[in-house]
């Protein structure tokens, strides 16, 4: 029995309110203009993980699941051959924002997010084997064990809020020069992007070793031990595997 574990996300899309300012020659303009893409105060910055229940998949086949090489399948462990069972993080993220422009007396434009609402709705997908034929003693197993998985993934996606701020305030701390508002939103859209992705990728890295502690070599071979070596092997060549 073998439990995967892979992050998806989706979702991206954003509501976003702006404000261009025109600022007249004044000390307050000259320095903007040497200023711009710097440094600046931290905006206003809220997260908040919605967690929904699991949701099951049935269609992927064993040789499909062993062989997904964005999946956390420990193919070095002893004696692992094949995932007959799988979990998988699936979470959509929904952005919400302002900001805030100043267009200097040289022309240019100087932009700024003042404040950035995320909101991630995560669950956990399990995956049991097409060949595992539905209520059988292996099938009881493999659910069981998932249910493990999903438990944990319960617990950790409200900690996704303490990865993902940090990372997303360090990243939108700063104006940026633009030649015109649209210039200036797809930039800003990269920048919460890019850092929302790389906290839900350091959270999957978290995920994926909170996981794999309960993957022992025991719950591995519980199918094999409590229904037996014949199911089990029945199971794998159902999927043209010995």
């Amino acid at each position: 029995m073998r439990a995967i574990s892979d992050l998806r996300c989706a979702g991206r899309g954003a509501i976003l309110l702006a404000t261009l300012v025109l600022l007249l020659a004044s000390p307050r303009a000259a320095a903007l203009a040497d200023t711009c893409g710097q440094a600046i105060s931290p905006p206003v910055v809220s997260v908040r993980t919605l967690v929904r229940p699991a949701s099951y998949d049935f269609s992927r086949g064993i040789r499909d699941l062993s062989g997904d090489l964005n999946l956390a399948v420990p193919h070095g462990m002893s004696d692992f051959k094949y995932a007959v069972g799988a979990t998988a993080v699936v979470a959509e993220r929904e952005s919400r924002w302002e900001m805030r422009g100043e267009q200097t007396p040289d022309g240019r434009q100087c932009w700024w997010i003042t404040s950035l609402q995320i909101t991630v709705t995560a669950h956990t997908k399990v995956y049991v084997a097409k060949e595992v034929p539905k209520d059988s003693c292996v099938w009881q197993e493999v659910m069981r064990h998932e249910a493990k998985h999903v438990k944990i993934d319960q617990k950790l996606f409200p900690r996704l809020v303490d990865t993902l701020r940090p990372k997303v305030v360090r990243q939108i701390s700063k104006s940026v020069p633009a030649r015109n508002q649209a210039e200036a939103e797809a930039t800003m859209n990269k920048l919460v992007n890019n850092a929302a992705d790389a906290a839900i990728q350091a959270f999957q890295k978290k995920r994926n070793r909170s996981q794999l502690a309960i993957d022992t070599r025991d719950e591995y071979t519980r199918s094999n031990r409590l229904c037996g070596e014949a199911a089990v092997a029945d199971i794998f060549a159902r999927a043209g595997l010995e």
